[in-house]
C-alpha cells in the first residue's frame, strides 16, 4: 500500500511539472491528446507547430476537469451538437479557409479546409482525434458546405 502511494505521488508530481502529457476523452466523440499541467496545476492544451491554439476550452466545468486530471481521463459528453463560430479565408493561401467549430459549447476546435480536385478536404488539429465517425462526417459536411458557399 505504501509503494502505491509513493508511485501515485510521483506520477502526480511528474504531471504537475509538465513532464508528462495526458489525454482527455470527451465521451465517445473525440480525444484531445498531449495536455500538460503547469507547476501551478493550470492545464495547458497543445499548440500546433508550437504556436497555434487550435483547441480551446469554452466552459469552466471543462477547465476544472482538466485541472483535476493528472493522468488520462474522460469527460462526460453532451449530445455532440456542432456550432460554427467563425469561418474565414486564409490570408496566405487561396482555396483555404479556417473554421472554428464548437462541440456542445464546451470545446472550440479550429479546422483547416482546403479546396481540391474532389471538392474540399477538412483537416483537424494535430492533437484532436475523432472517435465518432458520424460526428466527423457531420463536421466535414458542415465545413465543406460552407466552403462551397464562400468559393
Amino acid at each position: 500500500m505504501f509503494y502505491k502511494r509513493i508511485v501515485l505521488l510521483g506520477l502526480c508530481l511528474w504531471a504537475s511539472l509538465g513532464l508528462c502529457a495526458f489525454t482527455l476523452q470527451y465521451g465517445s466523440l473525440f480525444k484531445v491528446a498531449d495536455i500538460t499541467l503547469t507547476q501551478e496545476g493550470k492545464p495547458v492544451l497543445p499548440l500546433a507547430r508550437g504556436k497555434y491554439a487550435n483547441i480551446r476550452v469554452l466552459t469552466k466545468e471543462t477547465f476544472e476537469i482538466l485541472k483535476k486530471c493528472p493522468a488520462s481521463c474522460r469527460q462526460t459528453a453532451g449530445k455532440g451538437d456542432i456550432s460554427l463560430h467563425s469561418f474565414r479565408p486564409a490570408q496566405t493561401r487561396p482555396g483555404m479557409w479556417i473554421a472554428e467549430v464548437s462541440y456542445d459549447e464546451a470545446w472550440l476546435v479550429t479546422f483547416l479546409i482546403f479546396q481540391n480536385k474532389e471538392g474540399f478536404g477538412v483537416v483537424p488539429p494535430e492533437y484532436f482525434i475523432f472517435l465518432d465517425k458520424a460526428l466527423q462526417a457531420r463536421t466535414e459536411r458542415l465545413l465543406s458546405a460552407r466552403a462551397q458557399e464562400e468559393k
